[in-house]
């Protein structure tokens, strides 16, 4: 039998506001507008920063206002790699080649991992989805807009031809949000909406898709063929009630289908690019000399890569680049270069519980949402085979990736035990945990009490026939009183036990 339990809250205008400017801010759009469009200017790109430390000290605050000291509590115990993998960039200051940057730049992951704590603490789910979907698809229709008539901020020149950047840094930056938004408001297409919602979703996933197309972005198409094939499979897989095993094969089978399909096709050279994936051989083979270089600590992070003016001679001068790298086009080995192979390996695991836990909230009930973060997640780890997404400030990709898993743990549906109460989702604060608590004991002692008045009725009403013929026919009367006396004393019950719980809740 499966039950959900909830305690339903409504998110405040402050977390709505956060999202939104996450949003906006994550995705490149205001930094785009600060250099690139009519206004830019160097006191316009120090405003997007000094938005940025707001926003972060609003997610501080906002943590300690509803959950006290509780969500660092929660963080060490249900997020320890999260939290030992932030705490080692903030430690590589101490052998950063560039302790300065590393702390500035630090400052900034934390910040960023902040907005992503309170965001999945303070929004549901559904709220999550619905408003970046609605936000997200406003940046399409922007991009294509500015792409058609704004071509000198829209557009971008790559390998001589032009392409779409639309209102975000680059065209890899706009082909990875035109995926993910497609993939969204697609799977949102399939939730219980009105038809002008769903007509909506339908607008704005077309615009998504003409914008990853006009990028040429082609590690976000690749990444959106895979998740939406993932998501597919479970839905269909789930919806049809399918057994372990029975997952298991068609699982296999629509692995080795989407492998024959991409041995048999040249991809690189279906989508234009070169065996290399356009000089990525090359930044990877001297990523992985530094590696080895520092293979236990690396050269702190944020040193090496988006370098700036002033930093730019440290990749100069450990590297052979003949020109100037701003990502390792792999998130893994970004990561490794910067804080070592330890911290790598701690980066995967966080990535395979996080993994864990929306396959698992998934198969105990499906609910909506979920098969969309599991999507993201794929989509996000696949473009970290040529991009480098994970563990970086400042970006929507962090902020996703740790405030999506976090906001679904609020609604969780677990599956429920023998005893009839459900575990309590870890990620709830404090006090909703000790109402949810209560609630589910007077539950309990409610479902007991009707179970012992049932079996006391049933042992009175089957009483052996020779007993009632020989008691004599005073005794027959308490009996059918008994009876009565137990229908009546479990109704009673039922309306006591009913209002109980609803102060309680």
């Amino acid at each position: 039998m499966l039950s959900t339990y909830q305690v339903p809250y409504r998110e405040s205008w402050i977390a709505t506001g956060m999202l939104v400017l996450s949003v906006l801010q994550g995705t490149s759009f205001t930094l785009t507008l600060a250099i690139r469009g009519p206004l830019a200017s160097d006191v316009a790109a120090s405003l997007v920063t000094l938005a940025w430390l707001m926003m972060y000290l609003v997610a501080g605050l906002g943590l300690i206002v509803t959950s006290g000291i509780n969500w660092a509590t929660w963080l060490v115990r249900y997020r320890l790699p999260l939290t030992l993998l932030v705490a080692g960039a903030a430690f590589s200051a101490a052998w950063s080649i560039d302790t300065e940057l590393t702390t500035e730049r630090v400052i900034h992951l934390v910040g960023t991992t902040l907005i992503a704590l309170y965001l999945g603490f303070n929004l549901p789910l559904t709220r999550l989805l619905r408003l970046s979907a609605v936000v997200l698809g406003l940046l399409m229709i922007a991009s294509i807009g500015a792409a058609l008539f704004v071509p000198e901020i829209g557009q971008e020149n790559y390998e001589g031809n032009q392409v779409w950047a639309g209102v975000m840094a680059s065209k890899n930056t706009l082909g990875f949000w035109a995926a993910i938004s497609a993939l969204l408001s697609g799977s949102l297409m399939f939730w219980q909406l009105s038809t002008a919602r769903r007509v909506t979703c339908l607008v704005l996933a077309l615009a998504s898709l003409i914008c990853l197309y006009y990028s040429v972005s082609a590690t976000s198409v690749l990444a959106m063929i895979s998740a939406a094939l993932v998501m597919i499979y479970l839905h269909t897989a789930f919806s049809l009630r399918l057994g372990m095993l029975s997952m298991l094969v068609l699982g296999v089978l629509v692995t080795a289908l989407v492998g024959l399909a991409f041995y048999f096709i040249d991809t690189a050279e279906l989508i234009g690019r070169s065996g290399d994936l356009t000089g990525r051989g090359e930044v990877w083979a001297q990523t992985w000399k530094l590696i080895l270089e520092r293979p236990l600590t690396g050269v702190g992070y944020g040193t090496l890569w988006f370098p700036t003016d002033d930093s730019v001679w440290i990749q100069q001068s450990l590297t052979d680049f003949s020109w100037t790298v701003f990502h390792a086009h792999n998130g893994l080995l970004q990561i490794a270069s910067e804080l070592g192979l330890p911290l790598t390996a701690l980066a995967l695991f966080m990535i395979v519980q996080q993994l864990v836990e929306i396959i698992y909230c998934q198969y105990q009930r499906q609910q909506p949402g979920v098969l969309f973060i599991l999507g993201f997640t794929v989509a996000l780890l696949i473009s970290n085979y040529s991009e480098a997404r994970l563990l970086v400030h400042r970006e929507l990709y962090w902020i996703f990736f740790i405030a999506l898993p976090i906001s679904m743990l609020q609604q969780v549906t677990l599956t429920q035990s023998s005893t009839g109460v459900v575990g309590i989702p870890a990620s709830l604060p404090p006090d909703n945990q000790e109402r949810l608590k209560h609630a589910r004991e007077q539950l309990a002692q409610r479902r007991t009490l009707k179970k012992r008045l049932r079996k006391r009725r049933v042992t009175v009403i089957n009483a052996p026939d020779e007993n009632k013929q020989s008691a004599p026919p005073s005794d027959s009367a308490p009996a059918n009183k008994l009876a009565v006396i137990d229908k009546e004393g479990l109704d009673t019950m039922k309306r006591k036990m009913a209002r109980r719980h609803r102060k309680a809740g």
